[in-house]
């Protein structure tokens, strides 16, 4: 009886437990791969939250087992001049391993899911660096 109460009330506590800034990022990066030489240190939550609505989107086209990849955060100093990017409020997720005929329906899909709140832009369509370009733009 000790046992099961013991049992129940830590189920409880890690039931019960509420999760912050820093554990929903690192379940984007678990959920996610990322090129080398992404720097994701500094993304702002609501990226984290964004990023991992981007996944299960990616998750409903491509199977729980697909990890998309992250090309591009706070990391490559060729992005516009006042990209958000630069503010930790942007994220590129690469696109061109997707099956062809999947990717406008995803693209859709991520728009939907994401709201006002953001701009998602297909970028470099049928090119090597094809990618997705997530935004944070704010309240609506």
């Amino acid at each position: 009886m000790r046992k099961t109460l013991l049992f129940l009330l830590s189920l409880c506590s890690f039931a019960c437990a509420e999760w912050g800034p820093k554990d929903v990022h690192r379940l984007l990066i678990q959920r996610t791969n990322q090129k080398p030489g992404v720097y994701t240190g500094k993304l702002e939550s609501v990226m984290d939250t964004a990023g991992l609505i981007v996944v299960a989107e990616f998750h409903k086209v491509m199977g729980d087992h697909y990890r998309p990849t992250i090309t591009s955060a706070n990391d490559f100093s060729w992005h516009a001049r006042f990209s958000k990017h630069y503010l930790n409020l942007a994220l590129d997720f690469r696109i061109s391993d997707v099956p062809k005929h999947k990717r406008s329906g995803l693209v859709s899909a991520i728009k939907k899911a994401l709201e006002k709140r953001f701009f998602v832009l297909w970028e470099d369509v049928g090119r090597s660096n094809e990618h997705l370009h997530v935004e944070f733009l704010g309240e609506p």
